[in-house]
């Protein structure tokens, strides 16, 4: 299985645009769109898309996004807003 194979695999089994999964995975919105037209992208790039398509694939992405934003409890996030200059 070639790495575009993989990634189109990617995009279909997490209903993910091309544009939305290259910004995510490797900072550019063109990048698999770029694999389409013949790209070879650099040792590094290739790195960091591995990394990404791992952290993905083991589920880690999904507790992440669950996760909240804020962990404070809603009296100090109060008390914090109320401290904040007018």
């Amino acid at each position: 299985m070639t790495l575009l194979d993989r990634i189109e695999m990617h995009l279909v089994s997490h209903r993910i645009s091309a544009t939305r999964f290259g910004r995510r995975a490797v900072g550019d919105p063109r990048f698999v769109l770029d694999l389409r037209l013949g790209r070879r992208p650099r040792r590094r790039t290739l790195e960091r898309l591995n990394a990404y398509l791992e952290w993905i694939e083991s589920g880690r992405e999904e507790k992440a996004l669950r996760r909240p934003l804020v962990s404070l409890p809603v009296a100090e996030t109060v008390k914090a807003a109320g401290d904040l200059p007018p």
